[in-house]
């Protein structure tokens, strides 16, 4: 009987001690997996002990903040407390959501717009905001008219703010004196400037009065069914604006959505509860394109927010647009179908305002009282030449730090992206750009970029200089620089000595095939199903005889008999002794003797019949996914290094052994 208060005390004592060190377990050996927090917060780096950071009493505090961000079981702490305070008292520690009426939830920053109670960020005054919103607007109207002189369109829009569109559904709050209403002001002077410019706000609410469901969602803070009618307003504009038939867009009757996707449910994730709230119904328009044959896919240039994705979402972009690129916040730039991105900071602003057909700037109301930079910075790009720029950033670099000295080389670095946004974002620091008239100053670039926007609409030109970068293995974008400046300077160009082949020409032939699969009514989810039909596509118009009368295809069915015919013993010992004469690489002197060759033949046709293509595609499949098999491509790169043979050769005799080797 005295042996009960033992087992007793042993288990409260483990269950203490479990308490007590399984958070320090789950910190160091992260024996339970969870989710993320949801929203974006700086960490804290891990903390190194030193004797001076520990008399400094340094590395106690970061000690502190570290283990305040990675102590055991945060994550589902943090999310019972928030479910608690949820459920008891309808609050949040997320200061950027507020929980209102009937669930709704509101980004605060739009609740105390819609009340007057907002302020400008960075510590500007109401005054100070508005000097800084005239200012941009101005260089709104200034690019706007820069661009127009070479056939780019500017259009802008303020997003629709839900707190103006669903004000029902919001609790009392303090009406602040702030009777400047940014949205409204931009829009005024946008206006008196004729700068094309949509406030979605009073459109939305129009269009909300009239539809029997809510064109946002409850839990989340960006348009929904909305999204469409926004397109189409937009393109209606760009319409008029640069006299195209562009795609139209027609929506169907709504239907309903009963699992909303987490996407729509962005406020909620944000309160980081430890359970999903009850969700209503969402209502969808089903989009259909209408085109004809005079529709015109123009090139666009996206400068704006987060509601971009929610567009794309609902809407075939690849059905509207050539081509396309989205600079997120002014901090991410997506090319390529945002398939790949890059830093803001890296790309070059000029260069993406000419090569588009339009540019379309966009904001939500509550943004519009944080700093831009988009239309300093285009300004600044369209007038500004780099070396101008550059002498100027080392003026505002060199008196930062003599007002600042700085004590590190990280010191140091922040001085110096500061001084280089400040000469990227402040076009009063160059006297030209002051006052309210348009700037006669032009960046000097400005005209070979318009040659090679003339080059990229050359579909053959565009496809030479393609091919010339990835067989020659040369960056892209200074080939295409190269390339003007050779139009320029009346220079021999470089789509006259480019080397390619029917694998070359064949994928241009699949990419092409893949955009106009993306512009059907019924796209395929899967991006393989798409590029399957697109082989399948061009496959049938090869045995239909659609390519007879086309010159690229004769030039690289002419290179496969050339490639083929060089790369016997005799022919490869000659190409050895060239290169070697010529210090360059085997693969250069071949390229070079094969081009020789070509542009030399005076019937190219008769190089292009039926069996050539076929084989020409067979050994394109195989080929292609050769190149999409990072083990194979290693492997035949590893040939290449260790033999003296041109790598076309090596991908040609592997092609065979495989078209040989199959049962």
């Amino acid at each position: 009987m005295k042996q009960k208060p033992n087992i007793i005390l042993i288990i409260l004592f483990c269950l203490t001690a479990l308490i007590l060190f399984a958070p320090l377990l789950q910190q160091n050996l992260n024996i339970f997996e969870y989710g993320p927090m949801v929203g974006y917060q700086e960490p804290t780096p891990k903390p190194v002990l030193s004797y001076d950071t520990y008399t400094s009493g340094e590395f106690q505090q970061q000690s502190e903040n570290y283990l305040k961000e990675n102590f055991g079981f945060r994550e589902p702490l943090i999310r019972m407390y928030n479910q608690c305070t949820y459920d008891w008292f309808k609050t949040t520690s997320n200061k950027d959501v507020a929980i209102e009426k009937d669930g709704w939830l509101y980004h605060t920053e739009a609740i105390h717009q819609y009340f007057g109670s907002i302020e400008g960020r960075d510590g500007m005054s109401t005054e100070q905001l508005r000097d800084f919103l005239a200012q941009q607007t101005l260089n709104l109207y200034k690019v706007n008219t820069i661009l127009k002189e070479y056939d780019v369109h500017l259009l802008t829009f303020t997003l629709p703010t839900k707190s103006y569109i669903y004000p029902e559904h919001l609790r009392r709050h303090p009406v602040g004196d702030t009777t400047f209403n940014a949205a409204t002001f931009v829009e005024q002077e946008l206006a008196s400037y004729g700068v094309p410019h949509i406030n979605m706000t009073p459109w939305f609410k129009q269009v909300q009065d009239t539809t029997p469901f809510d064109l946002y969602y409850s839990k989340g803070s960006h348009w929904a069914a909305g999204a469409p009618i926004a397109v189409d307003s937009m393109l209606r504009y760009m319409e008029q604006l640069g006299d195209r038939h562009l795609t139209r867009l027609q929506l169907g009757k709504p239907y309903r959505v009963n699992e909303v996707s987490k996407d729509e449910t962005d406020l909620e994730l944000l309160l980081n509860l430890a359970r999903s709230l009850k969700h209503e119904p969402l209502y969808e328009y089903p989009v259909s394109l209408v085109t004809d044959d005079s529709t015109q896919y123009p090139t666009v240039w996206f400068a704006g927010t987060s509601f971009y994705w929610y567009i794309k979402r609902r809407v075939n972009l690849d059905a509207l647009f050539r081509s396309r690129d989205f600079l997120f916040y002014e901090a991410i730039s997506y090319t390529n179908r945002e398939i790949t991105s890059q830093p803001a900071d890296s790309i070059d602003y000029l260069h993406e305002l000419l090569l588009h057909d339009y540019v379309v700037f966009f904001r939500d109301g509550p943004q519009l009282y944080h700093k831009l930079t988009f239309p300093s910075r285009a300004l600044i790009s369209l007038c500004i030449s780099d070396e101008r720029q550059e002498e100027q950033f080392k003026v505002v670099a060199d008196s930062l730090m003599e007002v600042w000295p700085p004590q590190t080389t990280d010191d140091s670095l922040k001085c110096y992206k500061h001084a280089r946004f400040l000469i990227q974002s402040t076009p009063e620091m160059y006297e030209e750009l002051r006052g309210t008239n348009i700037p006669r100053a032009r960046n000097p670039r400005i005209r070979r970029i318009l040659v090679e926007k003339v080059i990229r609409a050359n579909r053959s030109w565009n496809f030479l200089l393609h091919a010339k970068a990835r067989n020659d293995s040369l960056n892209l974008q200074e080939t295409f620089d190269e390339e003007a400046n050779n139009v320029m300077r009346n220079k021999l160009l470089l789509r006259d000595n480019t080397f390619f082949s029917t694998y070359d020409y064949l994928d241009l032939l699949v990419e092409e095939a893949a955009l106009d699969i993306r512009r059907q009514p019924d796209v395929p989810q899967k991006e393989t199903d798409i590029e399957d039909m697109a082989l399948d596509r061009i496959e049938a118009m090869l045995k239909q005889h659609a390519f007879d009368d086309d010159t690229l295809m004769m030039k690289a069915c002419a290179m496969d008999v050339i490639i083929k015919r060089m790369g016997d013993k005799s022919a490869m010992e000659n190409i050895r002794n060239k290169a070697e004469a010529r210090q360059v690489s085997i693969d250069k002197a071949f390229r070079d003797d094969a081009v020789w060759i070509l542009n030399n033949i005076k019937d190219l046709k008769q190089y292009l019949n039926e069996d050539a293509l076929t084989n020409a595609f067979a050994s394109y499949r195989i080929e292609r996914s050769l190149r999409r098999n990072k083990e194979a491509m290693d492997i035949i790169l590893q040939k290449h290094q260790q033999s003296d043979l041109p790598l076309r050769i090596i991908l040609d005799r592997d092609i065979e052994w495989i078209q040989n080797n199959r049962k």
